[in-house]
């Protein structure tokens, strides 16, 4: 026979601060309840940051009670202590085998053995389980629990009698491969179990009991299975509390059947979980709605029991009900957690919530979660990324240019038309750089290019686009005459632009770009980071690139600089890769950190461009910066430069500055780590 055993909240509160709290059951609340008081935090009241105050009272008193506490002008509120009942279903142990097979079927309804097979565990995260209780001695997970509290009795341990809270841990953290039972999705992770209800359910003040006690203890991660169909402003405060501390909050949908709201987990920040069946669709019991976030598994789940139950298979047992599904999530949120230690609660959130599968036979907000899938956003979250540097190129390209149109180039000397794209190599940066602020001029993405090789993916995306003509730059020790061939061969047109240096090479290209009178961005020829930072700039004012040597100008660069008579030259880079003496013969303004790094903050601070947002590449190499910097330029955004596996202290103050919440990652997590992606997240996004 099914069980219903869902958490309605009835808030009970004192009569004065000083009263002790008492334990009402739900057999007492026909004709008593519970009430909280809520006093004003003021340091002139003697009640100052006093925790609610509960007191049992007649029911037919609490008008009157209510009353006469909200007259004091020290009392903030007086409501009613809900009352919460426990989300599963049923409680059934008709299996044989307490090990994973049994588990099998739900696990892989979330695709959880492909999350294995890519997941690497570098924390062993916490996960406050707030229910009734635990077995403490139960080998699936002694090991694994920590700071254990009994918010009913704060001097008992948390003694589960019903069996609830234990099933509840087994699914979050049952410990993996220890040779006892059962699995869980994060395969490793602390447990800390906080009684907050008995037989019968919880009240509100003491859920929220429960939250400080987990928030105060160092948990990453509270699991609420208990729902109930009443909104409580002390459980409301102790949830915002812990979600703005960047805590995750999951919590179960109800079992109503319906699409009422159940709290706790329908307040803001709260991760609502639905079930669904292991053959699909929602579960029957289950709650839906647009107030509910996501489903997992709820039906017939198999976890820990207390081992002093009497169950075919001792200390285990099947369950149904959201308070089964909430675990899955929160398990699932552990895995991701302990891939990264910084991910914050709204992160994890959005990441499981991003990633579910979204179907029409779940009347939820989103989906069915997919723990793969869940690891496939966090490493690719607004990242444009191919298998090498050359797909890259095609995936940048893609994203800014679904058509490119005809342009007209001159150098003065030579006329070049058609609808362009240009190709550069992937391995002779000082070429490739200085092209960029052509490529803006005339609308045209970049593709690279191995010297002797050139995918296809490349030349079908050029003709996607309706490329007829392409600029390759640099000699032939860049890009061979074979590689052109096949462009030819393919039905496009080439043209090269080179030099017999890469000083001379950046002076021919910079001739299609240059104005008399104009300005001009100056670099060391061997520092590429100084003119990724430069290009952005160079791009979107028509300033050419062109390049020094520490100690002397080449002539190449010096005859182009006399022959444009720039208004304005602009150095970027410190006094070691171009010198005072350099600087002060070209009578140039110089722009310059510490480091690459800062070099980059420097340029787009002194410029102080108005930015849409912002592309972060690795500072490391200029492949990915090459491309991705031309579409910044083009959608106006800045390019920021970060180590691939931290960020400067100068970007993130840079980025703490500005409000700009928009960003994109340029090149796969080689190149810039996925802890760095989320960590570029909670900057400009926050907890």
């Amino acid at each position: 026979m099914k069980k219903s055993l869902c958490f309605m909240l009835v808030m009970l509160m004192c009569l004065t601060p000083l009263f002790e709290k008492e334990v009402v059951h739900a057999s007492q609340q026909e004709e008593n309840m519970r009430i909280i008081v809520k006093y004003k935090e003021k340091d002139i009241y003697s009640f100052s940051k006093a925790k609610p105050q509960i007191k049992n009272i007649k029911k037919k008193d609490f008008s009157k009670i209510k009353k006469e506490f909200e007259s004091q002008e020290e009392v903030e509120y007086v409501e009613e202590d809900s009352f919460f009942y426990y989300t599963n279903t049923t409680t059934t142990t008709n299996t044989n085998d307490p090990h994973y097979p049994y588990q099998k079927d739900y696990l892989q309804v979330m695709n959880v053995q492909e999350a294995w097979s890519g997941y690497e565990q570098s924390y062993k995260p916490v996960v406050a389980v707030l229910d009734s209780g635990i077995d403490l001695h139960h080998l699936d997970l002694k090991e694994n629990i920590v700071k254990p509290y009994n918010v009913l009795s704060p001097s008992s341990m948390p003694v589960d009698e019903i069996g609830h809270g234990t099933h509840v841990a087994g699914i979050v953290g049952a410990k993996t491969n220890n040779g006892n039972g059962i699995v869980s999705i994060v395969k490793d992770t602390y447990i800390m179990p906080i009684k907050v209800g008995d037989r019968q359910g919880a009240f509100a003040s003491d859920i929220a009991a429960g939250v400080d006690y987990a928030l105060d203890n160092g948990a990453d991660i509270i699991n609420i299975s208990i729902a109930g169909p009443k909104q409580n402003n002390t459980l409301k405060e102790a949830i915002d509390k812990a979600v703005n501390s960047g805590v995750m909050v999951v919590a179960a949908a109800g079992n109503n059947s319906s699409d009422t709201v159940e709290y706790p987990a329908g307040y803001p920040g709260v991760m609502s979980v639905g079930a669904s069946k292991l053959t699909g669709g929602l579960a029957g019991f289950s709650n839906f709605g647009d107030s509910v976030s996501v489903v997992a598994p709820g039906v017939e789940i198999f976890s820990t029991l207390p081992t002093s139950f009497s169950t075919s298979i001792s200390g285990y047992g099947k369950m149904s009900g959201t308070s089964m599904a909430a675990p899955l999530v929160s398990s699932q949120a552990a895995m991701l957690k302990s891939t990264d230690k910084n991910l914050t609660g709204r992160q994890l959130k959005e990441i499981i919530e991003e990633s579910s599968k979204t179907a029409l036979d779940f009347p939820v907000r989103l989906g069915q979660v997919n723990a793969a899938d869940s690891l496939q956003y966090y490493h690719g979250k607004n990242r444009i990324s191919g298998k090498n540097s050359l797909e890259t190129s095609v995936e940048v390209a893609k994203r800014g240019w679904e058509t490119v149109s005809s342009s007209t180039l001159t150098n003065g000397y030579r006329v070049l038309k058609g609808k362009f794209a240009i190709l550069s190599s992937n391995k002779t940066f000082a070429d490739s750089l200085s092209v960029i602020p052509l490529a803006y001029k005339i609308n045209s993405p970049i593709f690279l290019s191995e010297k002797s090789y050139l995918p296809q993916v490349t030349i079908s995306s050029m003709k996607e686009m309706g490329v007829d003509h392409v600029i390759v730059v640099g000699g032939e020790q860049a890009i061979s005459k074979g590689v052109e061939d096949k462009l030819i061969v393919n039905g496009l047109k080439s043209t090269r632009i080179s030099g017999k240096t890469r000083y001379d090479t950046a002076v021919e290209i910079s001739k299609f770009v240059a104005k008399d009178n104009g300005e001009v961005m100056i670099v060391n020829g061997k520092s590429f980071p100084d003119a990724l930072s430069a290009s952005v700039e160079a791009a979107k004012r028509s300033m050419p690139i062109v390049f020094v040597k520490e100690t002397w100008i080449p002539s190449a660069t010096k005859d182009f600089l006399e022959l444009y008579d720039f208004s304005k030259k602009y150095i970027v880079g410190g006094t070691k890769p171009i010198s005072d003496s350099v600087q002060k013969s070209l009578e140039a303004t110089r722009i310059s950190g510490a480091d690459r790094y800062k070099t980059n903050i420097a340029v787009a601070e002194y410029f102080n461009s108005s930015y849409d947002g912002y592309y972060f590449a690795t500072g490391a190499d200029f492949k990915d910066a090459l491309t991705g910097g031309l579409l910044a330029a083009k959608q106006g955004k800045a390019l920021m430069l970060v180590r691939p596996s931290n960020i400067d202290s100068a970007t993130k103050n840079y980025l703490e500055k500005r409000n700009h919440q928009e960003f994109g990652i340029l090149g796969g997590r080689q190149a810039v780590h996925s802890n760095i992606l989320w960590e570029i997240d909670k900057i400009l996004l926050g907890n």
